[in-house]
Formats: C-alpha cells, sequence, structure tokens
C-alpha cells in the first residue's frame, strides 16, 4: 500500500471556531498547485479520507479534482489535529485492499503518524500543503503492517518534489 499524507493549505482566521476555518485564496491555490504536481507525476489513488475539518476537506476536495479521483471522499474524525496515530495506523491496516492511499490532515497526527508507518520515534510535521509518500511494504491480509519506507515528498508551495530514498 502507498500512503500519502497531506498536511491542509493555509486556512484564514476569520471563522467562529477553528473548524469552521476555511482555506485562503492562498491556500486554495497552494493545493491546487500540490495536486497537479501529483497528477504530472502520475499519482492516482483509490481511496481519499480527510479530517473532518474545513480546511482539511476542501484540501481534499481540489486534489481529488486535480488528480482526478472519481471515488468517494471519506472523513474521519480519527485525523483531527490531536487523534492518535496508533488508530490512524489500524484503520489503515483495515484499508488493506487499497493500493493507494491519501490521508489529508493536521498537525500533529500527520507527522505521528509518519512516525508511526516508519517505525521512527519521530517525524519533522509536515508544512501546510506539503504531501509526503510512504510506501507500505504488501503483506497477507489480516497481519499486522509492517514498517514502511519513504519515498518522497511534494511542496506544494514551490511545486516541487524531492526523492527520500
Amino acid at each position: 500500500m502507498r500512503v500519502t499524507l497531506i498536511r491542509h493549505a493555509e486556512a484564514g482566521d476569520d471563522a467562529p471556531r477553528d473548524e469552521s476555518r476555511a482555506l485562503t485564496a492562498r491556500g486554495r491555490a497552494d493545493t491546487r498547485r500540490l495536486g497537479r504536481v501529483l497528477a504530472r507525476r502520475g499519482i492516482r489513488f483509490t481511496a481519499i479520507v480527510a479530517s473532518p475539518l474545513v480546511r482539511a476537506v476542501q484540501t481534499a476536495e481540489i486534489v481529488a479534482a486535480e488528480t482526478d479521483y472519481r471515488g468517494r471522499l471519506g472523513a474521519s474524525e480519527l485525523l483531527v489535529p490531536e487523534g492518535s496515530a496508533a488508530d490512524v495506523v489500524d484503520f489503515l491496516g483495515r484499508m488493506a485492499d487499497e493500493k493507494s492511499v491519501a490521508l489529508v490532515a493536521h498537525e500533529p497526527i500527520l507527522s505521528a503518524i509518519a512516525a508511526a508507518l516508519t517505525g521512527k520515534a519521530r517525524h519533522p510535521a509536515l508544512r501546510k500543503a506539503e504531501a509526503l509518500r510512504i510506501r507500505l511494504p504488501d503483506g497477507p491480509k489480516g497481519t499486522e503492517m509492517s514498517t514502511g519506507s519513504l519515498r518522497w515528498r511534494i511542496d506544494g508551495t514551490r511545486g516541487t518534489r524531492e526523492r527520500l530514498r
């Protein structure tokens, strides 16, 4: 399974509640740029799941449109900023039939997920509009998820890709 962790882009501070903060014009532009880089690289997703917070859902919608994703966008409370990385790893284990999953969320949950999936104690925080690809080894269904390897990251604000092997 390939897991792409995507941090939402820049959001405004004008909403009455944090959960309602929407992407700014710059945030939408950075997300489109990120989605276009993913599409140019031939990245396709078999599932996209976002945090239910507005800025993450908007980021997921834009990435889905730019990568020509035709499936249903999922939302999960597991991906809120202070969620449990172990719960997300379990969730991914139940998605074993998926080949390429995008998780669109926030910090600090994304760096915690990256650390858990790669077997590291910590992983640096993802920047806004950044995507990080982790390749998990294929294994028999119903077994515990193995340690993955970092493949690449994309900076959506600049539209650049960096190989991480």
